[in-house]
């Protein structure tokens, strides 16, 4: 009989090592499956301070093998490293990258906040009233 697949999942969290200060782990949320990426480090708002954030991430309802959840779970970590990034890059006191994290938004998803007339500027450099 064929291993369940996210008792696959759990083998390979649980032999997960990644980032120093990054713990790996499964969390069942009332019959919800969640990938859990706690993250303990300095915070981006005050690096003299330490802070502990947990990243939860749906387990997909998919009949993965190893190989497939491990590609998962490593995509699940780069979204954390882009989030992170997001938090930490500025140029002088300015994130141009925030990450948003309000009700609905992906927190995951890198955002570059510009000036709508930017989407309005050809490669020549000449600008047109409407895009379409």
């Amino acid at each position: 009989m064929a291993e369940d697949t996210h008792d696959i999942l759990r083998d390979l969290v649980n032999r997960i090592t990644c980032k120093p200060g990054w713990i790996l782990s499964l969390k069942d949320d009332d019959g919800a499956l969640r990938l859990v990426i706690r993250v303990f480090g300095p915070d981006s708002t005050k690096p003299d301070s330490r802070i502990r954030i947990a990243h939860l991430f749906p387990v997909p309802t998919a009949t993965y093998n190893f190989k497939t959840w491990r590609r998962w779970v490593f995509d699940c970590c780069l979204k954390v490293e882009n989030h992170e990034m997001s938090e930490w890059f500025r140029v002088d006191d300015i994130r141009p990258f925030p990450p948003l994290h309000g009700p609905g938004e992906d927190p995951f998803i890198i955002h570059e906040f510009r000036e709508e007339s930017d989407s309005r500027i050809m490669q020549d450099g000449t600008v047109v009233d409407k895009l379409y």
